[in-house]
């Protein structure tokens, strides 16, 4: 392995890590941590493969490395996290939501390891999965802080616990549907406020409020208005990268 690659797998590494000590932080009883490690590795996530492909260092073994770490701080850390701080004690209906989280993201990573050969380059077959879980971060996030009023502003009662889980139903359901999404841009104009978002969800100043809410309203946007812009895209593109990018992304070969 030379250099260009060790540099972004270190990167993925830590990703993993984050993931991992997410869970164990949700098991303790950490629940800000937990969300804030999950949206750390959130972060690394976007780099490394930035990186790979600017130091020319993309590989098969990272790409599969990356698949791992999104399955262990996208799929299973934020349902670990939701189920110790609220899902633990609503009986079965906690354990069908926990469930559905977990195969949702599971099977969204497998289908997306098979039917997709660009690696998300040209777009994505379902809703990505680092959507959901940056969701759930950020409301736990939220609502863990003292800057909001939990009366009115939880995960456990009220419209607003309406809202978040029925909006995470359907984005767990979106994971594994047929809706097309593009690829969120990497553009430094967008990724880097988009990063500074995320790191202010780590301080503690009322400015983590202004971070959660403008973030919330960027995942909701892409989660449900975006797939309308860009079916929009495929409609005016040339025939031909059409058929070509709909063989190389359906689940339904010809």
């Amino acid at each position: 392995m030379s250099w260009r690659q060790i540099v972004p797998t270190l990167f993925t590494a830590v990703a993993l890590l984050a993931g991992f000590f997410s869970m164990v932080a949700s098991a303790s009883g950490e629940f800000t941590l937990a969300a804030q490690l999950i949206l750390l590795s959130l972060l690394l996530d976007g780099i490394d493969g930035t990186l790979a492909r600017m130091l020319k260092g993309t590989s098969q073994v990272g790409a599969e490395f990356d698949t791992f770490v999104d399955l262990t701080s996208f799929g299973l850390a934020p349902a670990l996290l939701l189920y110790e701080l609220v899902l633990k004690d609503v009986g079965v209906i906690g354990l069908l939501m926990t469930s559905a989280i977990v195969i949702s993201g599971t099977y969204r990573l497998s289908r997306f390891r098979v039917v997709d050969p660009y690696r998300g380059q040209r777009g994505y077959l379902g809703l990505p999965i680092t959507n959901a879980a940056g969701w759930i971060a950020i409301f736990v996030i939220a609502t863990q802080s003292d800057y909001i009023d939990q009366d009115w502003f939880c995960l456990t009662h009220g419209p607003m616990a309406a809202f978040f889980w029925t909006t995470t139903l359907l984005f767990i359901l979106l994971q594994v549907s047929h809706v097309r999404y593009g690829k969120p841009t990497k553009n430094p104009m967008v990724f880097i406020p988009f990063s500074v978002l995320l790191i202010l969800l780590f301080s503690k100043t009322p400015l983590i409020v202004v971070a959660a809410a403008l973030l919330s309203v960027y995942a909701f946007i892409y989660g449900f208005i975006s797939p309308i812009f860009y079916r929009q895209h495929l409609l005016v593109a040339a025939p031909e990268t059409e058929e070509e990018e709909e063989e190389e992304l359906s689940i339904h070969p010809p």
